[in-house]
């Protein structure tokens, strides 16, 4: 089994939302062998964040949890704590997902500090776009970390192509460090950091929902091609049991 801990819906000035339908979304899943997926917001990024995170609700909702909603906040928005808060509380999100390079911050900022704290009283783990200078990178992300122990965070594309490196160091200095596998870096490089963090908390994703759809079934068979050359317990672990279980799935 697979879980696609990165994917999106499309914005919605776009084509591709107009034509978004939820039975769509899983038949493509069973035609790529992906058990469930993770549905994060674009328009959030940008616009507002209460409404983008009802509609990723809605769209998730009645597919037998096999589409699983991330929010949104801002952190420099006022009321950005709340609004993690009704994430948790109302919308059933599993996590918050956080672009500090489309949303302008800094995950130094002090602005993150009731963030953070709301995430480690809901037990939401934050999810990090990392790989992007200046506000993304995985080692700032992980002094985030440092700081407030009892939160999880998610590296989201493991450094990207440049900063892989940095994100195995979060994840070998940090326990509450997590990362997934989603983006440009080859196969080889998804191996090499495998090498250096071990597999109890590295999850995979395509960063689908929009763009080229042969993008994410290129990454997906990346993805089939690393599992395959891990044993089985290794291979389920990074497959699918490992976000399972950072989320609180069954």
């Amino acid at each position: 089994m697979i879980l696609d801990m990165h994917t999106h819906l499309p914005a919605e000035d776009s084509p591709a939302w107009r034509s978004w339908r939820q039975e769509n979304v899983l038949a493509a899943m069973d035609a790529g062998g992906v058990h469930r997926a993770v549905v994060m917001t674009l328009d959030g990024f940008f616009r507002d964040t209460r409404r983008a995170n009802d509609i990723v609700a809605q769209a998730c909702a009645g597919s037998g949890g096999r589409l699983i909603p991330f929010g949104t906040v801002d952190p420099h928005q006022a009321g950005a704590a709340d609004e993690l808060r009704r994430c948790a509380r109302e919308l059933g999100c599993r996590a918050v997902k956080l672009h500090p390079w489309l949303q302008g911050f800094s995950p130094l900022d002090a602005a993150m500090d009731p963030v953070a704290e709301a995430a480690a009283e809901t037990g939401l783990p934050l999810v990090f776009h990392d790989g992007t200078p200046p506000y993304s990178s995985p080692l700032q992300i992980a002094a985030l970390a440092e700081r407030f122990p009892a939160l999880s965070v998610v590296l989201a594309h493991g450094g990207l192509f440049d900063l892989w490196r940095d994100a195995a160091a979060a994840v070998v200095r940090h326990p509450n460090v997590h990362v997934t596998l989603c983006g440009t870096a080859p196969l080889g490089i998804f191996r090499q950091l495998l090498a250096l963090t071990g597999t109890a908390r590295v999850s995979i994703g395509t960063d689908s929902g929009y763009g080229d759809p042969d993008l994410a079934r290129h990454r997906l068979g990346v993805h089939r091609l690393l599992l395959d050359g891990l044993d089985e317990a290794a291979a389920a672990a990074v497959g699918h049991r490992n976000a399972e279980r950072l989320l609180g799935l069954d």
